[in-house]
C-alpha cells in the first residue's frame, strides 16, 4: 500500500513537472531577449536599415542596460553584507565568515545582476563535493518553481532544464520539500538517473525578486535604447555616404549603368568642356538631433531612477550631495535591500540546519542582523570623528562598522582587543621586547 502511494505520489508530481515545463517553454522568449540586451545583442543589430547594397550599414549601439543594471547592483552590493549577533555570539559570527567568505559576496552579486535583468532569479543551497554549505543561482528562463496556497507563499516544488556542452540529451533536476533528482528526458518521458534527500527540512530554493512587479531594472527603457541607438545608426551612416548631399551633373547626360560604373570606380568623366559637377547638399538642423539625443538620454536615466554621473557632478562633490542627488536609487535600492534581506535570512536558516548537522551545534538565525553598506564616496574622515566623539556611549561594535575601510566589525574589534592585550603586557614587562623611552630633550652630539 505504501509503495501504491509513492507511485501515485511520483506520477502525479511528473504531471506537475510537464506543466511547469510548459509554462516555462512560454516564457522563455520573453527572458532570452532581456538577457541579449543585457550582453550587448540588441534588435538594431538584426535589422538592415538601408535597402542599397552598396551603401553603408553601419549600425551601432549604447548598452545602458547593462549600465543600469551594473549601477545599481554597485550601489547597492559593491560592498560586501555585514553580519551582526545580537546576543554577541562571537562563535556563531566566527562560523558565518568561515563557511561564506570564499564565496558569498560574488555570489550575492551574480544573483542581484540576474535578478535585475530578468525580474526575479532563483538561488537553490546545496552541500558541495567537500561537504561545505553553499548556494547556487539560475535564472529564470532555465528554472521554474510551484508556491503552495499557503500564507507564506513557500516553494515546495523547483524545476530546472538544462542541456550540457556536447550533448544533445537534456536533463532536469528537480527539488522538493525532501528530495533532489535528477531526470534525462527520453522523446516524452523521464528517466530517473539520480534521487537522493536533500538534508533540509523544506524545498532550498529561493525566489529574489527584483521589485514588487519582478520587472527587469532596463524593462521600461528597451525601447527608448532602440529609438537612440537607431538615431546614432543613421546619422553615421549620414556622414560616412555623403547621404547628406547629392552630386549635381549640369549641362550633361550620363546613363545610370554608366554613372553606376564611375562611382564603383571612383572616377567622373564628363563628356564636354561645358560640363559641371558640384555637390547640392542638404540642410540638416544638427541641434535638433542633438537635443532629441540628449532628451532621450535624459529618459534613459529617469526611467531607471538613476543620475548621470558624468555630467552632473564634480570632482569636488561632497558624499551626502551625491546621497541627495541619488535619492531615487536610493529610494529603489531600499526597496531591492528588503527582498534581499528576507533571502539572506531564509539563507541563514538552511545554514543552522546545515550546522546542527555537520557541527552538531543549534543556532538561532533571528539572532543575526544583516547591514547593507552602500557604494558610495564617504568621508572618512568627518566619520572618524564621529567615532570618537561617541566613543563610550554607542558600543564599540556598531561604530567601527561606520568606516568603510572595516568590512568586518566584530573581527576587527576582537583583533584591536588582543591588540590592547598585547601592549599590556609589553609595558608590564611580560614580554622579552624592550621598550626604550624617547628622551624628552635629545642630547646634541656635537656638544653645543
Amino acid at each position: 500500500m505504501v509503495l501504491l502511494k509513492r507511485c501515485i505520489s511520483i506520477f502525479e508530481k511528473e504531471e506537475i513537472i510537464k506543466k511547469l515545463l510548459d509554462e516555462l517553454k512560454m516564457t522563455k522568449p520573453n527572458y532570452d531577449k532581456k538577457w541579449r540586451y543585457y550582453s550587448g545583442d540588441h534588435d538594431i543589430l538584426h535589422k538592415r536599415i538601408v535597402n542599397d547594397p552598396m551603401k553603408n550599414d553601419m549600425r551601432v549601439y549604447f548598452n545602458y542596460c547593462r549600465k543600469m543594471v551594473q549601477n545599481s547592483v554597485g550601489y547597492l552590493l559593491g560592498k560586501p553584507v555585514s553580519y551582526n549577533s545580537k546576543t554577541d555570539n562571537k562563535e556563531f559570527l566566527s562560523l558565518i565568515d568561515y563557511n561564506f567568505n570564499t564565496w558569498e559576496h560574488n555570489h550575492n552579486i551574480k544573483l542581484k545582476i540576474i535578478s535585475s535583468i530578468n525580474g526575479h532569479a532563483y538561488e537553490v543551497s546545496f552541500i558541495n563535493s567537500e561537504g561545505d554549505f553553499q548556494c547556487a543561482v539560475y535564472h529564470p528562463s532555465e528554472m521554474i518553481v510551484l508556491h503552495d496556497n499557503s500564507v507564506e507563499n513557500r516553494i515546495t516544488l523547483a524545476v530546472r532544464k538544462y542541456k550540457v556542452k556536447f550533448d544533445d540529451s537534456e536533463y532536469i533536476d528537480v527539488w522538493d520539500d525532501t528530495h533532489f533528482r535528477n531526470y534525462k528526458i527520453n522523446g516524452g518521458t523521464y528517466e530517473l538517473l539520480d534521487e537522493k534527500k536533500h538534508r533540509f527540512s523544506r524545498c532550498p530554493v529561493r525566489e529574489l525578486r527584483n521589485n514588487d512587479s519582478k520587472k527587469s531594472t532596463f524593462e521600461d527603457i528597451m525601447r527608448i535604447v532602440d529609438i537612440y541607438n537607431s538615431i546614432h545608426s543613421a546619422n553615421a551612416q549620414e556622414i560616412m555616404d555623403h547621404r547628406n548631399a547629392y552630386l549635381v551633373l549640369q549641362n550633361c547626360k550620363i546613363e545610370l549603368e554608366e554613372a553606376k560604373k564611375m562611382r564603383d570606380n571612383g572616377i567622373l568623366m564628363l563628356p564636354n568642356p561645358q560640363a559641371k559637377a558640384y555637390w547640392l547638399t542638404k540642410d540638416i538642423n544638427a541641434n535638433f538631433v542633438k537635443d532629441e539625443l540628449q532628451m532621450l538620454q535624459d529618459e534613459i536615466y529617469a526611467q531607471s531612477h538613476q543620475v548621470n554621473l558624468n555630467e552632473n557632478f564634480q570632482s569636488n562633490t561632497s558624499g551626502v550631495t551625491i546621497r541627495l542627488k541619488l535619492q531615487e536609487l536610493e529610494n529603489q535600492s531600499a526597496i531591492s535591500e528588503s527582498d534581499f534581506d528576507q533571502l539572506l535570512k531564509s539563507r541563514l536558516k538552511l545554514f543552522c540546519e546545515y550546522l546542527k548537522v555537520s557541527e552538531n551545534k543549534e543556532f538561532d538565525y533571528k539572532d543575526i542582523a544583516i547591514s547593507f553598506t552602500r557604494n558610495v564616496p564617504v568621508d572618512d574622515v568627518a566619520n572618524a570623528q564621529m567615532v570618537a566623539a561617541l566613543n563610550g556611549i554607542v558600543p564599540h561594535e556598531d561604530l567601527l562598522g561606520k568606516l568603510s575601510f572595516i568590512s568586518n566589525p566584530s573581527a576587527a574589534y576582537e583583533r584591536l582587543l588582543k591588540q590592547l592585550e598585547n601592549s599590556k603586557d609589553v609595558t608590564s614587562g611580560n614580554s622579552d621586547l624592550i621598550v626604550i623611552p624617547a628622551h624628552e630633550d635629545p642630547v646634541d652630539p656635537t656638544g653645543f
